[in-house]
């Protein structure tokens, strides 16, 4: 009997931009024969290639942090489209309490606060432990039965580091510093290896400190490193702008809701705003928010764009700025004001 085996990547609920890299192609053959391409075919092994992913999401070097004096684990997602996703770095820096960080590509021109919280002992210790085998290859067994078929697809991939700073070797008299060792891996998670799972892992660690990302409900993202992209995009108040999401994630045309259902998404005392938003929900062809932006602990803002599709001409669809303002009503945000504007043609890409 033959096995087939997909692993699937998400639809992501906002799309993470790709990184160009021009020339970063390897031969399709060469690059997956050697478990460093991505679902493009872009080599994510190549030091140019992780270099661009480097200064898409603002990071140092290895070389630069080591120099520094800067103990760190770091891993670079990328989805099953070959689209860069998040880095989450854990660091140590010399005077300082260890730290974990969670970037999006653009970091270094985002408006938003970096996503960053102290770790404690425990957790800085467990980074450790978790990184201890990420970059070693596993023995896999010999004598795969000839009537067995793998196939992977839309599989994502992780590029994995880790720095040790110089420090006093703790078993040896007299006195003696270490030597500076960085370690990387870069692996698709069609491998079954070791990096993935650390990637995997050390988001799990992410998301149990950083509590400004535990309203975002897990129900409306595919997984954790997913969960930790859309937090690090929202805006101001992350706790607030996070419940919003769920409000937001509603209206999409298409989802299945009902009028009264629509009109239970509205504040009390916004009437005249019911029969808007269902003619919205009606009338679009898809709806799609930025991230929003949590003004207070009562207050989020959302921009997004309407796409109003034309089926007999493809030329002829149009698309208009969507803005809402959310207030928070019985416990629960709800749309207390909606403004759709004029439809205009829509842009080309």
């Amino acid at each position: 009997m033959r096995v087939l085996w997909l692993a699937l990547a998400s639809l992501v609920c906002t799309a993470a931009p790709s990184l160009a890299q021009p020339g970063g192609k390897a031969p399709v053959d060469d690059v997956f024969d050697r478990g460093c391409g991505d679902d493009n075919g872009t080599d994510r092994c190549s030091d140019a290639v992780q270099d661009k992913m480097r200064s898409l999401y603002g990071l140092e070097s290895g070389k630069e942090l080591l120099a520094r004096g800067v103990t760190f684990r770091r891993v670079m997602l990328v989805d099953g489209y070959g689209r860069d996703v998040v880095a989450i770095s854990a660091y140590r820096s010399p005077g300082r309490p260890p730290v974990i960080e969670v970037r999006i590509p653009g970091a270094a021109k985002a408006q938003s606060a970096n996503l960053e919280a102290t770790l404690s002992s425990q957790a800085w210790e467990r980074v450790i432990a978790e990184s201890v085998n990420f970059d070693r290859d596993l023995v896999r067994k010999k004598g795969v039965a000839e009537d067995e078929l793998s196939l992977c697809l839309h599989a994502w991939f992780a590029v994995g580091e880790a720095g040790d700073a110089r420090r006093i070797e703790q078993q040896v008299l007299p006195e003696k510093l270490s030597d500076r060792v960085y370690r990387r891996d870069a692996e698709t998670a069609c491998g079954g290896g070791l990096g993935m799972s650390f990637a995997f892992r050390l988001a799990d660690i992410a998301y149990e400190v950083l509590a400004e990302c535990g309203t975002i409900d897990r129900a409306t993202v595919r997984n954790i490193p997913m969960l930790l992209a859309t937090c690090a995009g929202l805006k101001g108040d992350r706790q607030s702008a996070g419940e919003a999401l769920a409000v937001l994630h509603k209206l999409r045309p298409g989802i299945g809701l009902t009028q009264k259902e629509s009109d239970r998404l509205v504040a009390h005392d916004a009437d005249s705003v019911q029969p808007q938003l269902w003619s919205l929900l009606q009338t679009a062809g898809a709806v799609f928010f930025d991230s929003p932006e949590g003004i207070d602990v009562d207050h989020v803002t959302a921009r997004g764009t309407a796409v109003y599709w034309n089926t007999d001409k493809a030329d002829d669809d149009e698309e208009a700025t969507v803005e809402l303002a959310l207030i928070r009503q019985l416990d629960g945000f709800v749309v207390k004001t909606l403004r759709v504007s004029e439809r205009r043609p829509m842009k080309r890409s």
